[in-house]
C-alpha cells in the first residue's frame, strides 16, 4: 500500500517538475512557466515557483511562439511588431552617438534542430530510405543517418549495375554516417559540404565449380563500402517542412566491391544522390 502512495506522488509531482513550458518573446527573451490558458487575444501563465500564486497575462502580439512541455511547438505570431523599449525603463547610455542595437526577433526556419526525410529519388531504384539529420553549433553543422531497403532489385539503372557486377547480383540494403558543414546558417536556402560513409549488402551467386561446361553455383552474400564527397542544399521552405537534394561521390574501400561487368577494379567511382521531402521537429 505505501508503496503504490509514494508511486503515485512521485507521478503527481513528477509531472508538475517537468510540465514546463516556454514563452518566446517578439523582443528576443524566453520565459518558462505553466500556461494555463490561450485567448484571442491573451496567453494567461503561472510562475513554476509559485503555481497556487497569481495569473499573469500577456498580450499574443508580444509572443512569437510556444514550446510546450512535450516538446511541441504553436507559432503564435510569425510577424511579430518589433520591439521598442519603454521609456520609463532606465538604460545605462556609453555615448551620445552609439546607435542603439536592435534586437533581431527569432529566426522560425532555425527553430527545430532535427529533420526526417525520405529520399524519393532512391524510390525509382526500388528503394525506401529514409535519412535523419540532427544539426548542431547553431545549424553550422550536421550528423545524417541513413537507412534504406531494396524491395525490387529489378527497378532502375542503378540494380542492372549491381547485377552485372557479380552473378545474379541483389541489393538487399543501404546504411551510411555522414558528417557536413553549413557556412551560412541564416539563409532560407543552406549550402552544405561533408563525406558520406556508406555501406550496401547485397546477395548474389557465386561459382563453385564447373563440370563439361555444366557451372554450379551457391548462394553467396556480399557488401561494398564506400567514401564519399558530398555537397547539397537545404530548402526550407516552412519551420516545419524542408526538401534537400544532394550528390556524393568517392570510391570503394573494400576489396570485395562490386565492379562493372568483368572489370575488377574496385576503385571505381562510386555515387549517391538524393532528393529528399522531410519534416522538421
Amino acid at each position: 500500500m505505501m508503496r503504490n502512495i509514494a508511486v503515485l506522488i512521485f507521478l503527481f509531482f513528477g509531472q508538475e517538475i517537468f510540465a514546463q513550458d516556454v514563452l518566446y518573446f517578439s523582443n528576443g527573451s524566453k520565459l518558462t512557466v505553466k500556461v494555463t490558458e490561450i485567448n484571442l487575444n491573451d496567453i494567461k501563465y503561472k510562475e513554476l515557483e509559485n503555481m497556487e500564486g497569481p495569473t499573469y497575462v500577456v498580450s499574443k502580439t508580444e509572443i512569437v511562439l510556444i514550446e510546450y512541455a512535450n516538446k511541441k511547438t504553436e507559432i503564435i505570431n510569425s510577424n511579430p511588431t518589433p520591439f521598442e523599449p519603454k521609456k520609463e525603463t532606465p538604460e545605462v547610455v556609453k555615448s551620445t552617438n552609439e546607435n542603439p542595437k536592435k534586437i533581431a526577433a527569432p529566426n522560425l526556419y532555425y527553430m527545430n534542430q532535427n529533420l526526417l526525410s525520405i529520399n524519393a529519388l532512391a524510390l525509382a531504384n526500388g528503394d525506401i530510405t529514409l535519412i535523419y539529420d540532427r544539426e548542431l553549433f547553431n545549424s553550422k553543422m550536421s550528423i545524417s543517418f541513413l537507412g534504406g531497403y531494396n524491395f525490387n532489385s529489378r527497378m532502375g539503372i542503378l540494380n542492372f549495375f549491381i547485377a552485372d557486377g557479380k552473378e545474379n547480383a541483389k541489393k538487399k540494403y543501404d546504411a551510411g554516417l555522414g558528417i557536413n558543414f553549413m557556412p551560412r546558417n541564416t539563409k532560407r536556402v543552406q549550402y552544405f559540404v561533408g563525406l558520406l560513409g556508406k555501406y550496401m549488402a547485397y546477395d548474389y551467386k557465386e561459382l563453385i565449380n564447373t563440370i563439361n561446361n555444366q557451372k554450379t553455383y551457391a548462394n553467396a552474400s556480399g557488401n561494398q563500402l564506400a567514401l564519399m564527397v558530398s555537397n547539397g542544399w537545404i530548402y526550407r521552405i516552412s519551420p516545419f517542412f524542408n526538401f534537400k537534394i544532394f550528390g556524393s561521390l568517392g570510391i570503394s574501400l573494400n576489396s570485395n566491391a562490386l565492379s562493372i561487368g568483368t572489370s575488377t577494379n574496385s576503385s571505381l567511382p562510386k555515387a549517391y544522390l538524393g532528393y529528399c521531402f522531410g519534416y522538421r521537429f
